[in-house]
Parts: C-alpha cells; sequence; structure tokens
C-alpha cells in the first residue's frame, strides 16, 4: 500500500514538473511558426523533432539530407545548424506538443496552440429614457478565437467591466463623449468603432456632423467618378456622351465615330472642285493683267 501511494505521488510530481517546464506557443492560423530548442555550446550532431509520440523530423551528420515525415515534408523545413523547425501556414490541426532532441537530449517541450484572430467587434445600444439608463452591448462571433479577452473603454480611459454588456446612467456620464469595446487574443487585438454618448449633447451633434461628413464623402467619390467617365468617353471617342446616338451599355457608345468611304470620295471631289476654282481665278486675274498692259 505504502509503495503504491508513493508512486502516484511520484508520478502526479513528474506530470507536474513537466507541465510546467512546457513552454505554449500561440500562433495565428496561416502564419509560419519557428519552433526554437533550446541552444547548445557542443556541436550539433544529430536532431529529432517529435509531434506527441510521432516521428517530424529527423536528421544526423552521417546523412546528407533531412528525413521529413507525414505533412512535414511540404510544410516542414529544418534548421541544423540551430536545430530550429519551420513549419509553414500553420492550422488549427498542428495545435500539438513538439518535443525537440539535440545530440540524442530532449529538451523543452513546445506546445504550440494555433488560433483565429478576433474579429472586430460591433456595438449596439439600447436606452431605456424613462429610466434614463443604456445598455451597451459588444458582439463578434469568436469562434476558434478563444482564448480572448473583452474591455470597455470611455473616451481613453479603460473600464473595469468584463462583460461583453456595459450599463450607463445619464447622470453618471454625461461627461463622456464615446464608447467603445476591445477584443484581443495572444495573436490579435480588434476595437469596434466609437459609439457616441446618447446622455452627451455634444457628442450627438458630433456624430450628426460625422454622418454629413460621410455622406458628403460618398457624393464627392460618385460625382468624381461619373466626371471622370464622361472625360475618359471624350478622349477615346472624340464625342461627348451626349453627342453619341447609341447607349453606354452598348460597344458602339465607346467606338470612335469614323467616316465612311463615300464621305471621304465626296471630300476628295469638293477639293479637287476647290483647286479648279482657284486655278482658273487666278488665270482670269492674269489675262486682265495683261489686258491692262
Amino acid at each position: 500500500m505504502f509503495w503504491t501511494v508513493s508512486l502516484t505521488v511520484l508520478l502526479c510530481f513528474l506530470d507536474m514538473v513537466s507541465t510546467q517546464s512546457e513552454i505554449t506557443l500561440y500562433k495565428k492560423v496561416g502564419d509560419d511558426v519557428i519552433l526554437t530548442p533550446p541552444s547548445v555550446t557542443a556541436p550539433i550532431t544529430s536532431i529529432t523533432w517529435k509531434v506527441g509520440l510521432n516521428m517530424a523530423v529527423q536528421w544526423d551528420d552521417s546523412e546528407s539530407e533531412v528525413s521529413y515525415y507525414r505533412h512535414f515534408k511540404e510544410r516542414g523545413r529544418l534548421n541544423i545548424s540551430s536545430g530550429g523547425l519551420t513549419i509553414a501556414g500553420v492550422t488549427r490541426g498542428d495545435s500539438e506538443v513538439y518535443t525537440p532532441e539535440i545530440n540524442g537530449a530532449a529538451a523543452t517541450p513546445i506546445r504550440l496552440i494555433v488560433i483565429s484572430p478576433v474579429p472586430v467587434p460591433t456595438v449596439t445600444v439600447s436606452c431605456d429614457d424613462a429610466e434614463g439608463s443604456c445598455v451597451l452591448t459588444c458582439s463578434a462571433n469568436t469562434t476558434g478565437a478563444e482564448p480572448h479577452s473583452l474591455k470597455w473603454k470611455s473616451d481613453d480611459s479603460e473600464l473595469t467591466t468584463t462583460s461583453n454588456v456595459h450599463h450607463i446612467e445619464k447622470e453618471k456620464s454625461l461627461s463622456i463623449t464615446q464608447f467603445s469595446c476591445e477584443l484581443d487574443n495572444p495573436v490579435s487585438r480588434q476595437s469596434s468603432g466609437p459609439i457616441f454618448n446618447p446622455f452627451n449633447p455634444k457628442a450627438t451633434r458630433a456624430q450628426g456632423n460625422l454622418n454629413i461628413s460621410a455622406g458628403l464623402v460618398v457624393f464627392i467619390s460618385l460625382l468624381s467618378a461619373v466626371l471622370l467617365l464622361v472625360f475618359v468617353h471624350r478622349c477615346k471617342t472624340g464625342d461627348w456622351f451626349f453627342q453619341k446616338e447609341y447607349m453606354p451599355w452598348t460597344a458602339d457608345f465607346w467606338r470612335k465615330k469614323e467616316s465612311t468611304p463615300e464621305a471621304s470620295a465626296t471630300n476628295g471631289t469638293t477639293a479637287r472642285q476647290e483647286n479648279r476654282q482657284e486655278e482658273t481665278a487666278r488665270n482670269q486675274d492674269a489675262g486682265d493683267d495683261l489686258r491692262v498692259y
């Protein structure tokens, strides 16, 4: 009985020590990760990386090439100078415990955890005018982005609320201009857009001015696009768009109008006739000059 209890305690202790010595590394989905073992003073003659109990990469100085296994053949690269293992384009399936062995000695395991970045949160406002209070709700789909945390800000100050719901009261928030919520996890951070305080008249006016400015920017952008299209049409066809007989969605609208062969022939005949008339006029002037003398 004593030996059984002692063995159980020893195993628990070894498990606790192993857990404490484990390195946790968070990476974002799609990133490249470099797993780096502790440096050694002696020359490196052999390197082994295991994923759980499975072999991932193996090399020793008697071989000219590195041996890669499973998906590490395509996405793994071993640095034989440092022992570092690079995994390209990590996925959630790469979340495992990686154990390096340098010169036959096992080093500290690395627990790789691959997660998604947090999305941009949105804030909705629900107010009770009779009670003089509002509820701000921060929402986002954080599936696959755990672990994450949330915090609220009023102007530039961080609030103590850590839930996705924040309550404000009119009497206590008149001096505050805006609120926002922020999500973060070990690989990313995103903040919502500012939500103007409905109890602050200056903030309400500022929001109105912001909406007008946004509308003006949209209008100017659309007008600029239309004018640019008009001038492009003019340069390409030689005509203004209102001089065309075709609609903008037809190919002929964008085609330069060319003169017909009949028109070219007519223009040539007219030019020859004008040249003959000018020559006859010059001959008559010359005859008049001779008669005068």
